[in-house]
């Protein structure tokens, strides 16, 4: 049996998230079914990560295992004709067969992606969070460096989050402009669910001028996630990559 680790793209537009979901369609369903049309057997896909639905990935990770090696070059091309066009296999290579996608990440990075302007180019459309009225960006880039260091996110976690450690380490944060593009980067050792999209909508709401940037700490302090703004909509949200030991992979 041989391992495999997939450098995966999608648009998540159509899917209802990374994780198979029964009677809906998924990243990791889609997959998986263009893998047994390959095969002819059903050959588990191991992600990363799970993202929600409409939320894309430029380098989501996973890993499979197929009784019969393939050159990776082949595999990677077997898959990408018979995978739908929002969804694209970027690289195949073989791993060691303790290579796990999700347990050995090291760290992640998330972008979200905002417009801020009266008219969204209609091929943004469901690529960005488009915001109307002009941004304090300053502000914005203020109150997002307030977030490095390792620290209780359970502010700004989901509140149907079930796990029990809610400390992680962030790495980076920052706001970066481009015109009327804004993008919201985070680097960190892990996320908890909506983590991402609850910090960014809480960023949003500091452009706006209904928050002023301390109070990123404050919603930190308090743990409490009714204390942070709201989720923002899971369209402006990428995967960006995913970092592993290099004797890992």
């Amino acid at each position: 049996m041989t391992k495999y680790k997939l450098t995966i793209q999608y648009n998540g537009a159509r899917y209802s998230g990374w994780q198979i979901q029964a009677g809906r369609t998924t990243v990791q369903g889609t997959i998986r079914q263009a893998l047994e049309r390959l095969t002819g057997q059903a050959i588990s896909v191991v992600g990363a990560g799970r993202t929600d639905s409409g939320v894309h990935a430029l380098g989501q990770v996973a890993h499979i295992r197929l009784d019969e090696a393939m050159d990776p070059a082949r595999l990677q091309r077997a898959l990408n004709g018979l995978l739908p066009w929002d969804i694209r296999i970027l690289a195949a290579r073989r791993v060691s067969a303790a290579f796990h996608a999700q347990k050995h990440a090291l760290r992640k990075l998330y972008a979200y992606r905002i417009f801020n302007g009266p008219i969204l180019s209609p091929f943004l459309r469901g690529r960005v969070c488009q915001v109307r009225q002009p941004l304090a960006v300053e502000k914005m880039k203020q109150a997002a460096r307030l977030l490095v260091g390792r620290r209780d996110f359970s502010g700004f976690a989901a509140a149907s989050s079930s796990v029990r450690d809610h400390h992680r380490t962030i790495l980076r944060s920052e706001v970066i402009a481009r015109g009327a593009l804004l993008r919201y980067e985070v680097e960190a050792d892990g996320f908890l669910h909506h983590m991402v999209r609850n910090i960014a909508g809480t960023l949003l709401e500091v452009g706006s001028g209904r928050r002023e940037p301390e109070d990123m700490l404050r919603i930190l302090e308090s743990r409490d996630r009714r204390r942070a703004g709201r989720t923002a909509p899971a369209e402006g949200l990428y995967l960006v990559r995913i970092w592993y030991r290099k004797r890992q992979v």
